[in-house]
């Protein structure tokens, strides 16, 4: 980049977020990092720290405003790790940037007026209703099938989230939803059978490329039950072809419905019957290191740096979204025992491992493992490489083994290990 330097908003300074502040300074740009956690990961790549709450979208805004307008004017915003494309979009309109258009980012934010714009675009969605009462979930359980999920209109991530078919108490599982809604609103869908994909999608100039695609990985779905706990994922994606190619296509419609025309979505995609249908699409990089670390292990694309580019206004080419090759990935999390974190080993041992391409701890001796429920009770992650699936799934599974999390009971004065 030439002539004086950018500045780029990042909206999140954690952990995972760290990496586009990162990827950022390499790129020559100044950059301000916004959290509301003094702490916060991010920070350390900063030029500027904002402290402001990442899901207040007028506060982010008006402490941007005062950045920009006293320090030095800030020329894009990016919301990276956090669903907060709403945050983002303020920002962006308070600002005169490029971005989402806020009507666009509500509804990224509001599951069941997506699931009614993707059915009027005729986007493929599973079944869908609202709910306003734990009787009116008893007796859609009753005329359908208590194979459905229940989950907030409008939360984050997989919180309150749950599989019908798996909960004893349907009144309990709907007040459990809404406790996790700002709007108090509840929805159940369809649940399809058949293998999840995440997809990471940069659009610009209404064109969508898709060069992240991971089979995600739900072994532990019993386990969890009735919440869906995500274990990683697998790159490059075991489906066939043609069913990755109907995938691509329909996250492309689905975003064009949704308004998108520059940015990047995030898709949460089920293939049921041969078909693939859409959970969720979220506008917004997702978290988990896919988009900042696994895309370009497994693809070479440099992912966050294109999503910084349409950011700040700039063209990207679609060569560089291609794929250069399919490196085998393998990201798996460590679960450790509820209780209170006293130790954790092993770090160093599993980088060592071969083909181990990263190891992130996110526990710390005084953290509280809750139980397992509708958030990932993970405390570390591993990220492997290898010439084959089996190379990369058997290197992430030595470096797991090595890595322990020693936690107390809460309630017992023992150690319990993971």
């Amino acid at each position: 980049m030439s002539g004086q330097p950018k500045t780029l908003l990042i909206i999140s300074g954690g952990i995972e977020a760290a990496d586009a502040a990162r990827r950022a300074k390499e790129m020559g740009l100044n950059v301000v990092v916004s959290d509301r956690d003094p702490e916060a990961p991010g920070f350390a790549f900063a030029d500027s720290c904002l402290i402001a709450d990442v899901y207040g979208a007028s506060e982010t805004a008006a402490a941007a405003e005062r950045y920009s307008r006293k320090i030095r004017k800030i020329d894009g915003v990016l919301c990276v790790a956090a669903d907060a494309p709403v945050t983002a979009a303020t920002v962006a309109q308070r600002l005169r940037l490029p971005g989402l258009p806020l009507h666009v980012a509500e509804l990224a934010c509001d599951k069941l007026a997506m699931k009614k714009c993707f059915l009027s675009a005729g986007v493929a969605v599973p079944w869908f209703a609202e709910v306003r009462t734990p009787q009116e979930l008893q007796r859609i359980a009753v005329e359908r099938g208590r194979d459905l999920v229940i989950k907030p209109v409008d939360s984050r991530g997989s919180r309150g989230v749950q599989r019908v078919a798996k909960v004893e108490d349907l009144a309990a599982a709907f007040l459990l939803a809404r406790s996790h809604s700002p709007s108090e609103r509840v929805m159940v869908e369809q649940y399809l059978e058949g293998p999840q994909v995440s997809t990471e999608s940069i659009v610009t100039g209404g064109r969508c490329f898709t060069p992240g695609f991971s089979d995600r990985n739900y072994e532990y779905l019993e386990r969890y039950a009735p919440f869906f706990i995500e274990n990683g994922g697998d790159l490059p994606s075991h489906l066939p072809a043609d069913i990755q190619a109907k995938t691509r296509d329909l996250v492309a419609r689905a975003a064009a419905a949704m308004g998108v025309t520059d940015g990047t979505v995030k898709g949460d995609i089920v293939i049921h019957k041969g078909e693939p249908y859409v959970i969720e699409l979220a506008a917004r990089l997702s978290g988990g290191f896919f988009c900042t670390r696994e895309i370009p292990l497994n693809t070479g694309v440099d992912f966050i740096g294109a999503a910084i580019k349409i950011a700040l206004g700039m063209c990207v080419s679609p060569e560089d979204l291609e794929p250069r090759h399919a490196i085998p990935v393998i990201q798996r999390y460590v679960f450790p025992d509820a209780g209170t974190v006293i130790a954790v080993q092993g770090a160093e041992a599993a980088r060592a491992v071969p083909g181990i391409a990263e190891v992130v701890i996110t526990a710390k001796p005084g953290d509280i493992i809750a139980p397992a429920g509708d958030k990932r009770p993970s405390g570390a992650m591993v990220l492997a490489t290898g010439a084959s699936r089996a190379m990369a799934l058997a290197a992430a599974n030595e470096a797991l083994a090595l890595i322990r999390i020693d936690t107390r009971a809460e309630r017992q004065n023992e150690h319990k290990k993971a």
